[in-house]
């Protein structure tokens, strides 16, 4: 494996703890709409909708066309198999939505029902779509960034087969927790943050996600 596949690695880990801290910081900050897990946030605008609750069910409405629309610029231009230049373009496009998200923050004003929300909602959901095309791209089998219960089956399977004695825990199945882990410690450093300061949250996810962009950026090329 070339030393630039294996900064794969690296990238895939900040990129799920970026969507772990924004998984936390979407629920609190933009009115309990998930912008990072879309089974949860299609869960939560299916219920909105059925008690006939309107304004959540347009946030989760929101998120989830934010995200469509993310995956959809991440797949433009198609892919030509030169993975380098695509996946750093697909990371600065999403540092690009987590930016934005940022800096609206900063000046939105203080009333929670503001239509600003909505835009918050469309520029971070738009992030982590970019962020799920970016994991395609990489082909790190069973590793996505945004949906985990696929990866957590895979690693339960693996562990279970190796206390049955059917072979060794495979490398593939240390990578998916190594993933997995990544995510539950964003949550869990979010949480911890949320309590003390909001405004810090913030900027987890996007300094995440610029740090990920910096290591393939910078990785070696072969």
């Amino acid at each position: 494996m070339s030393a630039w596949r294996r900064s794969h690695d690296l990238t895939v880990v900040l990129l799920a703890f970026a969507s772990g801290a924004t998984d936390v910081l979407s629920f609190l900050a933009l009115l309990g709409t998930f912008t990072s897990a879309m089974t949860g946030n299609t869960a939560l605008l299916g219920l909105a909708l059925g008690q006939g609750r309107i304004q959540a069910a347009e946030r989760s409405f929101t998120a989830f066309v934010g995200f469509v629309v993310g995956v959809v610029i991440g797949m433009l231009p198609p892919d030509r198999g030169d993975v380098r230049p695509d996946l750093v373009r697909i990371l600065g496009l999403e540092a690009i939505c987590l930016l934005m998200f940022t800096g609206i923050w900063m000046i939105r004003p203080s009333d929670t029902q503001s239509s600003v929300i909505y835009v918050l909602i469309l520029f971070s959901a738009a992030g982590m779509g970019l962020q799920s095309v970016a994991a395609r791209r990489m082909n790190l089998p069973g590793i996505p960034t945004v949906v985990f219960t696929s990866t957590l089956t895979n690693i339960v399977a693996a562990g279970a087969d190796t206390l049955l004695g059917r072979g060794p825990f495979p490398f593939s199945a240390k990578r998916q927790l190594a993933v997995f882990a990544a995510y539950v410690v964003g949550t869990l450093f979010a949480g911890v943050l949320a309590t003390h300061n909001l405004e810090v949250l913030i900027l987890l996810p996007l300094g995440a996600v610029l740090a990920a962009l910096f290591n393939e950026i910078t990785a070696p090329t072969t």
